[in-house]
């Protein structure tokens, strides 16, 4: 058993392996998509085992930015992770997951996330992290009033740019949400029935957009897009439409609780679901003192709004590494000295990576084993301001639509 990187001549091998794996369509075109399209691949990025010669499993990462609160880290999403099924329950796959985090972290990146199994992600420092939300139309709901005239159109090329735009804004504070640049590239879905569509305004300004195609074969929106409420109403109405052609009784939207079209459409008298996702949205936290620098203004934005704005010392975290947060009032500073502090958090790796995504807070883990907060309750205060609980949910991105 060989753990390596893939190697060009035999990406064709890895396109049959994934088909072989999920017998559809999407993950093999994942992998061509990224190897051929994205400016930021790198050959090392498709990780392989190989035995006597033959790539058995592979997994791929995805750079990509994503969102911790209004930070901008370095981060890895990981899909598709397969093993052929001849060679399946030979622990292949693990090599090539631990092979994985050796090379992310080698590669300088902060933090990776993937949607995956519980059971086995877990093994190699991943946990859950992320929510998975949902906003759901049913037909019997009243149409929203539009004043002024727009039209639907089919997304085209020149409109890139301002779906891009519309995207990041409405994606501005969430957790694990990945930033997109405004590239053909990014927009590409793996899903042959997707269809993205575009509304323009009297001037023909795009103030928003949907994509529709299924999730586990349920019609749905994977993502909507909308820049004022002019936007909201059309496009509920088109949900709305899209849910009585379809014959459901519900029509899933998979967006956030902090996005306006949620809001707007919550108001319709749609509902808002919020589930856990049985643990399947996990983040792995891969170089600790890297990721927490790339926070730094984060950081001292979460301070400034709290009675903490003044604070002066230091907050310790020891995890797979140690670092140390130097606060002078409200400015803070990352070192990697390992100080003992008279602030200090003792916290294993499982548990801090929702302690980081905000999937779960200070108050939560700290009734957990092995987790140790030194200083009392404004220690805990403070860990609390750094790291506020939320609703992360990221790696939607559309080359995993379907």
């Amino acid at each position: 058993m060989i753990v390596r990187a893939a190697d060009p001549k035999e990406y064709d091998d890895i396109y049959d392996l994934a088909d072989a794996a999920f017998k559809s369509y999407p993950e093999r075109m994942m992998i061509e998509v990224t190897v051929s399209d994205d400016p930021h691949f790198r050959p090392g990025d498709l990780r392989v085992v190989s035995v006597d010669g033959n790539v058995v499993s592979m997994m791929m990462l995805l750079r990509r930015p994503l969102r911790i609160g209004t930070a901008v880290v370095n981060g890895a999403i990981i899909a598709p992770v397969a093993t052929h099924p001849d060679h399946q329950g030979k622990k292949y796959c693990s090599a090539v997951m631990r092979d994985a985090v050796r090379y992310m972290k080698t590669q300088r990146f902060d933090i990776t996330i993937l949607w995956g199994n519980t059971w086995l992600y877990p093994h190699y420092g991943y946990s859950p992290s992320m929510v998975k939300t949902e906003l759901v139309i049913k037909p019997t709901q009243k149409k929203a009033n539009v004043k002024k005239p727009f039209q639907i159109r089919p997304f085209m090329a020149a409109d890139v740019e301002s779906i891009s735009r519309i995207y990041n804004h409405n994606t501005a504070t969430r957790t694990c949400a990945e930033v997109r640049s405004p590239a053909m590239w990014e927009w590409r879905s793996s899903g042959s029935e997707v269809k993205l569509e575009v509304v323009t305004d009297a001037k023909g300004k795009v103030i928003g957009y949907w994509s529709l195609g299924t999730d586990w074969g349920r019609p749905c929106a994977h993502e909507v897009g909308v820049i004022n409420n002019e936007a909201c109403s059309v496009v509920f109405n088109h949900l709305l439409e899209t849910a009585k052609t379809k014959g459901v009784t519900e029509f899933y939207c998979i967006t956030h609780p902090t996005h306006s079209f949620t809001r707007f459409a919550f108001l319709q008298g749609s509902e808002l679901r919020i589930r856990s996702g049985g643990g399947a949205g996990m983040a792995r936290v891969l170089n600790p003192a890297l990721l927490l620098t790339a926070m730094k203004k984060e950081f001292e934005r979460r301070l400034h709004h709290s009675e903490l704005h003044d604070f002066e010392g230091s907050l310790t975290i020891v995890s797979e590494e140690i670092v140390v947060l130097n606060i002078d009032q409200g400015s803070v500073s990352i070192d990697i000295e390992a100080v003992r502090g008279v602030f200090q958090l003792d916290i294993p790796l499982p548990l801090f990576n929702p302690l980081i995504t905000g999937y779960l807070g200070i108050n939560e883990l700290v009734k957990k084993p092995h987790v140790m907060v030194t200083g009392g309750n404004r220690a805990l205060r403070l860990i609390d301001i750094l790291f506020p609980t939320g609703l992360p949910s990221g790696g939607f991105l559309p080359l995993v639509w379907e």
